[in-house]
């Protein structure tokens, strides 16, 4: 047996997110989701919202985003495996014998979540330097507020082909390229996807 997507999911949908996070973050009621001062950075305005119906978390200061498996190793600092295993306990699962194939490309989705979560960071920040000015001119032009673009997570892809790749330099080239965020073409160069552009993220429950 392995770790099926299906069996994540379910997990998941065991854990109730709000309780877990409240175990080492002071979270506060907020209508149908809870909201806290992020754990992720310093803030004195709560920005990091939970919602318990789609099982993720938020930052809209941060950006920071996931599931209560990220909750697990992006905070409490756990391997993938270490995570899952103490969210089975609290959920009642047993964990099946993980084929040591299934649990590397389980390990690879988390990655390239990360991948895309941490571009996703660059992005809003890029909007707010100078590189971004034209960009949060023709917003504003538009009429999109602060809070908007915040909320929504807005940013910004400078007009260079490698500025990407050295803000991300924590993450190798080829699993940059597979979360499509650089192209390779054959003979030359890596270059960044996407170039002098805004950034909208488009979001599931897994980030």
């Amino acid at each position: 047996m392995s770790l099926s997507p299906q069996w994540l999911d379910e997990l998941r949908a065991r854990t109730t997110l709000s309780t877990l996070i409240g175990r080492t973050t002071k979270i506060q009621k907020a209508g149908r989701e809870w909201k806290a001062c992020c754990p992720f950075h310093n803030e004195k305005t709560p920005s990091f919202t939970i919602n318990d119906e789609k099982g993720f978390y938020h930052c809209f200061g941060c950006g920071a985003h996931g599931d209560a498996i990220r909750w697990m190793t992006d905070q409490l600092g756990m391997g993938f495996m270490d995570a899952v295993k103490e969210l089975a306990v609290g959920a009642g699962m047993d964990v099946p014998a993980p084929d040591p194939r299934a649990a590397q490309k389980a390990e690879e989705r988390a990655s390239l979540i990360d991948v895309t979560s941490a571009a996703q960071r660059w992005f809003m920040e890029s909007l707010q330097s100078g590189d971004g000015a034209r960009a949060r001119d023709y917003l504003a032009s538009r009429g999109f507020s602060t809070q908007t673009i915040n909320e929504f997570g807005f940013g910004y892809a400078p007009d260079s082909r490698t500025a990407l790749k050295g803000a991300l330099s924590q993450f190798d080239e080829p699993m940059l390229i597979e979360a499509g965020l650089r192209i390779a073409v054959d003979g030359r160069d890596p270059y960044d996807r996407f170039r002098a552009r805004l950034m909208l993220p488009i979001q599931d429950a897994r980030g």
